[in-house]
Formats: C-alpha cells, structure tokens, sequence
C-alpha cells in the first residue's frame, strides 16, 4: 500500500472515528432541554455545536455526511411519523448543519489529520457563525413549509388566522433562542482555544461583538425586568419612573464597563449613526447588530425563564390568579396600544426619540469636544429623559435589539408590530448622524475662522 493510500485511510479514520463522537456528544445535548417557549418548542443546550465545530474542521461534505446522520438519530423517539415532516423538519432540517463547512473552505484546512481544533480556531469566528446562520435559516424554511401542512389546527388555537404566520413564529421564536445560545457557546469556545497565529486579529473582534452581546443582554435583562416586576404603564406613575430610569442606569453601568472595549452602542440605532459618521466599518456594523440582537433574545429568554420559574406574574402581561399562570407574556415589550394601534403616530414618536437620544449621544463623544468622563452618565440621563415621555406611547423602543428580544418571546401584536420599532429607531440614528454632521461642521467651519483671525493679528 502507498505512503499516500496510507494517509488517505488515516484520513478517514480520523473523520469517522471524531463524527462519532461529535454524534454522540450532540445527540446527548439534543435530549436536555433548557426550558420552553411559550408558543412550544424546547431549547437545547447548544446541541449543534458539535455539529459546527465538526464541519468547519472537517469542510462541507463531511459535514453533511455527519448532519444527515444526525438528523436520522432525531427520529428516535420523536412524535412525526409523516414521510413530509420527516424530510422537512429533520432530514433538511438538521442537514442542514452542514452549511458551517463552507466557512472553511481552503484545502489546507482539512488535509492534516491531526489538529481539528486547531483549524476549527483558525477560521474567521465572522465566517464561522455567518454559515451558522445560513444553516438555522435553511432549518427555520424547512420546519416553516412542514408547519404549512400540519399546523393549521394549531394556529386556529393560538389564534392565528394562518398556518404560514404561525409556523413561522413558532419555529423562529425557539430556533433563534437556540441559535443565541449556540453563538455564546462558539465564540466562548474560540477565545478558550489558543490561537497558533503570531497576530490573531479576529480575537479584537470577537472582544467587541461580546461586549455588545453583554451590554444588550444586560439592558434588556434589567430595563425589561423591571417593567415585568414593577409594571409600566402612565396609570402606574413608580413603575413608570422606575423602568426609565432602570434603562438609563444599565447605559451608565456598561458605559464604563465595555465603553473602552466596544464603545458600548449595545443599539443597532447607534451603531447605524456611527457607521454614517464614519467611526465604524460595515463588517463591524454587521457584527454588531448581529450580536446585540443575540444578546437582547438571550436577555428576554432569561427573563421568561426566571419569571416561569419563580411563579411570578410578568406586570406588562397577562396574569390569572386563579390559575396561578400567565395567560399572556409581555416581557416588557414594545407596542402601538398607547397610540390606539396608529402605526404613523408609532413611526413619529420612535423616529423623534431616537433623533434625540442619538444626537446626544454624537455630541458627548464627539472627540473634537472635550466633555470630561461624564459621558456615560449624560447617555445614561438622556435615555431616561426619551423613556419619561415614550413609555406612555409606545413603551419606547429607541433601540431595535431591545425591541426583538421580548418581541419574540411575547408573539402577538409584539411581534405584529415589531416592524415600527425596528425601522423607526434605525431611520432617527440615521437622521441624527446626517444632521450632527452637519452642524457639528458648521461649529468646526466658525472655530478654524476665529483661529485663522487670531493668527493674523
């Protein structure tokens, strides 16, 4: 036999012998569940992670080889018997994994035997959790098409008009849970493995994404939190207060504590503003968003969880007594029933709020203009002062991440009506970056007039 035939049968010895262990790893994580979402669904412990890890070590095909099979270990015990839910929600489903096998796609990533590991951390973590996402999409479309068929009793229970609508919520409602915590796992994952670079670049982003991950999760566990605990609405005046000024704490407390890791947008409306003014790249931006989105359902996901819990009545929700249980949850999230469901008053108030919030924002870190280390506390003070006025109207949102994550949890017309809270805060960060471009030239156009007009006399 050849030295090459040799290598190639160590090769695949190798591959097999690490899938069955990947196998078994991820099919015992698949069998523990977390908790439940309120719409259904279980949420694992990270169960794919084997899966990813796996198929970007040991690239595409083998990665499909290795979800197929998987997939195939699903059925065990599993409730659907019919060929169509098979194939959707399992075979093309779980198949689906795979995809993370593009995120390496150099040959020289996979020809070596030994150190899987080390090429799982020699990927692009960007790459790695972007093919991760494809994956979940691609699973999301097959269970949404199997719901399609088989949910339509359901929906009609839940109070859906359409099978579509509800398969879709459904199933994004806990794959996104899941695909939250799998993102936590993988990037805890990466920076635990030493890197064999000389210059590792990639850990300063995923430094900054998990900062903007931490701060968006503490926001919403905190802000929402307190509005679920204490209540929010203009009748109930010390949870209004409260709940404001619960939001502008949490800016001031990450302000100073990842403000010189990420800068601490932990606000898709921020870091859109920044992106404008040119103190952040699209790769970054896109980082950002991704992760505070994640952080903001990982927050709303924990909160659910400790309130079931608990037995504690969520105060923006639904509570009966005598049942002892929620009927509806409300997560503190936003809505148009301070506006009589009017979506042009939504819109207006969002977009003036988050103008006013951003703006100020630009002006304290604005580095032509010294405003000492008080910066994170005026942040922190004008995220109350847009709270005291907008939780009577919408809850006020200023902050798409903030805004999905309880959205997502609450389903109904939280999620119905997420629209507004995610276009309007981006378009008021926009507007407020364009405007204080231009005023803040003005300003740097009159002070280099009075330097020039002093330097002559």
């Amino acid at each position: 036999m050849s030295k090459q035939s040799t290598q190639a049968n160590r090769e695949n010895i190798v591959k097999i012998s690490t899938g069955g262990v990947c196998l078994a790893l991820a099919f015992v994580l698949s069998q523990l569940k977390l908790f439940e979402m309120p719409m259904g669904g279980s949420v694992t412990p990270a169960s794919t992670l084997p899966m990813i890890v796996y198929g970007v070590a040991f690239g595409p095909v083998w990665g499909f080889i290795l979800a197929f099979i998987f997939s195939l270990l699903q059925l065990i015990g599993g409730w659907l018997v019919t060929p169509f839910q098979v194939i959707l929600d399992y075979t093309i489903g779980y198949t689906a994994l795979g995809f993370a096998g593009f995120a390496a796609l150099k040959s020289e990533n996979r020809l070596k035997i030994h150190g899987a590991l080390n090429r799982f951390r020699g990927t692009s973590i960007i790459k790695i959790l972007l093919f991760s996402v494809v994956a979940y999409v691609v699973r999301w479309l097959g269970s949404v098409a199997s719901g399609v068929i088989f949910y339509a009793d359901y929906a009609a229970e839940a109070g859906y008009d359409s099978a579509l609508i509800y398969s879709m919520v459904y199933n994004g409602s806990f794959l996104l849970a899941d695909l939250a915590i799998l993102a936590v796992v993988l990037v805890i994952l990466y920076m635990v493995i030493p890197s064999t670079k000389k210059a590792d670049d990639s850990l300063v982003a995923v430094r900054k994404y998990t900062a903007e991950f931490i701060g968006t999760f503490v926001l919403v566990f905190v802000g929402c939190g307190t509005a679920m605990a204490v209540g929010c609405d203009s009748a109930n005046g010390g949870g209004y207060i409260l709940t404001a000024l619960a939001f502008g704490l949490v800016i001031v407390a990450m302000a100073y504590s990842i403000g010189n890791v990420s800068g601490c947008h932990i606000n898709p409306a921020v870091s859109i503003a920044m992106l404008i003014s040119g103190k952040l790249s699209v790769a970054d931006f896109w980082g950002y968003v991704v992760f505070q989105v994640l952080g903001a359902i990982s927050g709303a996901g924990l909160l659910q969880y400790l309130f079931s819990l608990a037995g504690k009545a969520d105060m923006t929700g639904v509570f009966d007594e005598e049942a002892g249980e929620m009927v509806s949850w409300g997560l503190g999230a936003n809505g148009l029933a301070g506006v009589n469901g009017s979506i042009p008053a939504g819109l207006i108030i969002e977009i003036v709020l988050t103008f006013i919030f951003v703006l100020a924002i630009l002006g304290v870190t604005d580095s032509k203009f010294k405003h000492g280390s008080f910066g994170g506390v005026v942040i922190g003070l004008a995220l109350v002062l847009v709270h005291i006025l907008g939780i009577s109207f919408t809850g006020t949102s200023v902050n798409p991440a903030r805004s999905i994550g309880p959205a997502l949890f609450a389903g109904g017309a939280a999620l119905a009506n997420l629209w507004v809270f995610i276009v309007a805060p981006l378009v008021g960060g926009a507007l407020a970056a364009l405007v204080y471009k231009a005023i803040a030239a003005v300003k740097s156009d009159d002070s280099d007039e009075k330097k020039e007009a002093s330097e002559e006399k």
